[in-house]
């Protein structure tokens, strides 16, 4: 005579094999490099700390030490990645002698149709730059009176979610729209000057990283930019839905071929996009600069019937 056990599904289980599914995205994300999907996986290091430090937390209450160890630790191992943004020391000391300046950089979305949402956050907000992502020929129309408060303007509206434009309060010099990558996307490059401090200003919006090609033109193109801003040869503030995360490694080769700094190191994690589902949010729109630009403050700004938050950013140019 034959018997069978069966085995009962209790939540203290239910927890070890979610955890255990976050351990194993967390090693994922560290072989970015190897394939195109497990870049993915390296986005999401906030989520991967906080289940698996609930998990921790739970399982030590279940008295389930083991998991709890092991849990323990790669909750350590994914806040560590975390620790630029929050770590970080920000110096905070304004210096009266240089000009300070507010830039805005918003992915309106090219199927938003809210132009009255985005025109108030504009007004609100009073950047000096606007870099505008994602923008179509109708939206530009629709932005017209902007030419009274930004008297200039280099734009490259597209049907598609390409589209980009970049609106001034002071001249733009030697303003250009450059088609960079295999994919040829445009980017926006333009110098300013303010005070006697020259700097120049980059707007960029990569391909999505969704399929093994678009990975490849989207880190081609990062290439590229990282190129033209080592070119510029001066104070750079370089604002794009880079579509990727800081957690990225493409994103710390970014950084290090560019010479660019992470407007966010030491100010939170700032996530921003995507907007309507908050347990999934991930930072992919940056704010990143170079020696010779200092960063005053720097926060997300109001909805905008977009699917990515605008972030602005408070800066100086201090040279050269």
């Amino acid at each position: 005579m034959s018997s069978s056990k069966t085995r009962r599904v209790t939540l203290s289980g239910l927890l070890i094999a979610a955890g255990v599914l976050a351990v194993f995205a967390t090693l994922t994300g560290f072989a970015a490099r190897f394939w195109w999907p497990f870049e993915l996986a390296s986005h999401f290091r906030v989520q991967y700390t906080l289940a698996l430090g609930f998990g921790t937390l739970a399982l030590l209450a279940w008295r389930r030490y083991r998991w709890a160890v092991v849990f323990a630790v790669f909750t350590l191992l994914n806040a560590a990645t975390l620790a630029p943004r929050l770590l970080t020391e920000v110096k905070a000391g304004v210096n009266t002698d240089h000009p300070a300046f507010r830039a805005l950089l918003a992915n309106v979305h090219s199927n938003n149709r809210d132009h009255d949402r985005i025109r108030r956050m504009l007004v609100e907000v009073n950047p000096d730059f606007i870099v505008l992502l994602e923008v179509t020929p109708w939206l530009i129309a629709q932005l017209t009176d902007l030419a009274n408060r930004y008297p200039y303007r280099i734009a490259e509206p597209r049907e598609d979610n390409f589209g980009m434009a970049v609106y001034s309060r002071l001249p733009l010099l030697n303003a250009v729209v450059i088609q960079i990558g295999p994919a040829g996307l445009p980017l926006i490059r333009a110098d300013l000057e303010s005070g006697g401090h020259r700097f120049t200003l980059f707007g960029a919006h990569p391909p999505p990283p969704i399929g093994a090609n678009m990975a490849q033109d989207r880190n081609d193109q990062l290439t590229d930019l990282a190129r033209l801003v080592q070119e510029a040869r001066q104070p750079t503030l370089l604002l794009g839905d880079l579509n990727l995360s800081p957690w990225s490694p493409y994103f710390t080769q970014l950084l290090a071929d560019a010479g660019l700094e992470d407007s966010a190191a030491g100010r939170g994690i700032q996530a921003s996009w995507p907007a309507l589902w908050l347990p999934l949010r991930i930072p992919i729109d940056h704010a990143l600069y170079s020696a010779g630009i200092q960063i005053r403050h720097r926060e997300l700004g109001p909805a905008i019937g977009s699917d990515h938050y605008p972030v602005i950013v408070d800066f100086q140019v201090s040279g050269p």
